[in-house]
Parts: C-alpha cells; structure tokens; sequence
C-alpha cells in the first residue's frame, strides 16, 4: 500500500509538473485521489491488504488517463498556462448583463422544479403517510429495502427531480465559479438533500459537497489566482468534516435511528472505514480471485442505470450484488471501484483505451477553461466528480450524473448562450 500510494502521488506531481493545466491536471486529480486512499488506508486500515497484479491494473488505467490528457494538451506540453480568468471583474457591458439575468433564471427554474420532482419522489415512497415524527423517521429505510427487494417500484415521472437536481446543481456552482455566491443557488442543493433523506441515501448528498470542494478549488486556483496550498489548509477542511457526518447520519437513518448511542455512533464511523478503503481491497481480491478475462459487454455495468431503463441488462442492488472480504476479521465490502466495471465491460486494454479517450477530451475542456472560455466548468465539474470518486465507486452507475454531463451545457451554451 505505501509503494501504492507512492507511484499515485509521485504520477500526480509529475503530472502538475508537465502539463500546462498544472495545479488543475485532470490526471493530477485521478492519481492525487487514488494516492490519498492508498496513503490512508496504509494508516488507518492496514489489515486491509491489496496486491501486486490489481495495484498494477489501476496503476496501467490511471497512465493510460494521464497519456490521453497528454496527447489532448499537445504542442502545449512543457509549458505552463497564465490563466486568462485570473480576475473577475464586474459585469459591465449590456450583453454580460443579459447573459447572468438568463443563466440566473435558468438555475432557479431547475432548482424549483428539481425541488417539486424531489417532493414528488418522496410522495412516491409513501412517505407523507407518516402519522408522526418517528414514524417519518423509520420510513426512509423500509422505503429503501422495498425498492431494493423489487416490491416498490417508482415511476419515471416521479424520478424527475433525481435527473433535475443533479443538473441544477452543476447549474448553480457553475453560476458561482463565473460569477459570485448567491442564496437561490441553493436550491438544486435543497433538492438532492430531500431526494437522499427520502431515500436514505448518502451518495448524492456527498457528491454534491464533492462538487463544491471541486468549484472551490477550480476558482480559488483559476479565477482567483491564489496558491492551492491555501485551499486545502482552509477551504476544504470544513466540507470534509462535513463528509464524514453525512455518512454517519446518513446510516443511521438508513437503521431508522433505533439505536444512537455511543457504541452505534462508534459502529458506523468504523464503516466508514470500510466504504473509503474497502473498494480497494475488494477490487484486489476480485482481480486475483475472480476475475476472468471474456467477452466485453461493452457498458453494461459502467452505464448500469442506463442499461436497466433501456431494457438491455437489469441492474442489481448498487450495481454488483457480491460481497467480498477485505480484511482477515470477515469484513466484507460490495464497493469495487470505477475501474472494475470498465474492466468488466471492455476488458483492462479496452478500460485503458476508454480512460485514454477520457483523458484526451477531458485536457481539451480544461484548456479552454483555463484559457478564458467558462462555459467549459460545466463540463469539468461533473467529470472532475468523476475522477475523484473513482476510488469508491462510479457515478457513470447513475442516469442523473449522465444527463448532468451534457444537459447543463447545452442548456447554458443554447438558452443563456454564454
């Protein structure tokens, strides 16, 4: 684990170093994250073991990124950006006027519809059934089991405000990364926080706070001008804390809050440890003990959700359904990383090639935002979500994070025409 972690952090200073989008590579980021859990699991999660051949397979798909951002930055290798966003300056002319009014009016319309969808979706769940405050509490949990076990089933028109929300909410921190902080902007986040508390769930909810440590350190680092080390000695301290409460409250409400005494408390931030560490040592022993190369199906665990609603391949309970030990103590783990599906569906080469696209596409966006163009953050946030959540588990599981790839640029690039 701490050679892991090693050769991550060695290829994300390596990668600051030579590509022109320095502090904000795209690879920097991937590799700086799977670092960091190596790192930390070398600490905190030491029995937790990982191998030679599967360290080697992350290692192969994590390179074949940062060769794509490579081959996309170009001739502009070796050279460092001067970012031409470095101050933000007061809206001034009549057209930039009309552009915020438009893009204000945008991220409000989302936001209140994503916030009717939300409520609507908990409708769905039964949960204004609720005769009082401990029954609301308990049913988020049974709501979530019943959906898992196939005896409650949601509509697609009752699970609008999942695929407005999480657009809305790329909407609204791109509002502030161009512009500045207002109260309405709020609003998509007001909606997933309904939307995880219906289902108690903990994913959207961190994903969102994810994305603003994600536009907080692109603006600090891009439009501000300031150095990243101030970021993360201020900035980012209070949404990591914040983390790690969504997750302990999140599981406890899962359990209805039968219990919450300090052993309960004390059981769940024990999980934590292994919702961070375990993907990587369950993708270990799934690539020594399991996995068998075969045909590629080709996306139909990577893009699962998609998949499930188009009728080609169901979806099982978060997408994998086995549980494999990552410690000697019996401790188990269902999460795998973003690369086990890739490698299931195209196999390592073909998960390397798509990582290499990925790259290519994503230095090309990330040259054009650190080159003045902002509309590229709408395409940057959703991706940069992607790559540091790799570790865990993948967003491309999720219909909502899909459409808020594309749907929020189009919206701005088309209604607001920035």
């Amino acid at each position: 684990m701490q050679i892991a972690s090693v050769l991550m952090l060695s290829l994300m200073l390596i990668m600051i170093a030579v590509s022109p989008l320095g502090l904000v590579s795209p690879s920097a980021i991937l590799s700086g994250s799977w670092g960091a859990v190596f790192l930390l699991q070398s600490i905190f999660a030491a029995d937790m073991q990982s191998s030679f051949l599967a360290t080697i397979a992350i290692l192969s798909i994590t390179m074949a990124f940062c060769v794509g951002e490579i081959l996309g930055c170009g001739v502009h290798i070796g050279k460092k950006y001067w970012y031409k966003n470095a101050m933000q300056f007061p809206l001034t002319s009549p057209i930039e006027l009309r552009h915020e009014k438009k893009f204000r009016q945008v991220v409000i319309v989302f936001g209140l519809f994503s916030i009717a969808g939300s409520i609507q979706y908990a409708n769905a769940l039964h949960l204004f059934e609720a005769s009082n405050l401990a029954e609301l509490v308990l049913l988020p949990g049974a709501a979530r089991e019943k959906i898992f076990s196939g005896e409650l089933s949601v509509s697609l028109f009752s699970r609008i405000g999942f695929l407005l929300a999480y657009s809305g909410v790329v909407l609204s921190l791109s509002y502030y990364y161009i512009y500045k902080w207002h109260w309405w902007l709020t609003l998509p986040m007001i909606a997933v926080l309904i939307l995880g508390a219906s289902q108690s769930g903990r994913a959207g909810v961190m994903i969102v706070v994810l994305q603003i440590m994600i536009v907080m350190y692109l603006k600090n680092t891009i439009v501000i001008g300031k150095k990243a080390s101030s970021f993360f000695l201020g900035k980012a301290l209070f949404p990591l804390v914040l983390l790690v409460f969504i997750f302990i409250g999140g599981q406890l409400l899962r359990e209805g809050f039968g219990s919450s005494d300090f052993n309960d408390i004390y059981r769940v931030v024990d999980s934590l440890r292994g919702y961070l560490f375990g993907g990587v040592s369950a993708f270990s022993f799934w690539f020594d003990n399991i996995y068998e190369p075969g045909m590629p199906t080709f996306g139909v665990y990577s893009f699962s959700s998609f998949f499930d609603v188009i009728g080609v391949f169901p979806q099982a309970p978060g997408v994998y359904d086995q549980y494999l030990p990552i410690a000697l103590t019996n401790e188990t783990s269902n999460l795998y990383t973003a690369y086990r599906s890739f490698i299931d569906d195209f196999t390592i080469i073909g998960a390397c090639i798509f990582y290499l696209s990925a790259g290519f596409f994503t230095a090309r966006a990330g040259l054009r935002l650190v080159n003045g163009e902002k509309i590229f953050v709408l395409l940057l946030i959703p991706v940069l979500a992607f790559l540091t959540y790799s570790p865990m588990s993948s967003l491309t599981y999720f219909n909502s994070f899909l459409l808020s790839c594309l749907l929020p640029f189009l919206v701005v690039k088309n209604v607001v025409r920035l």
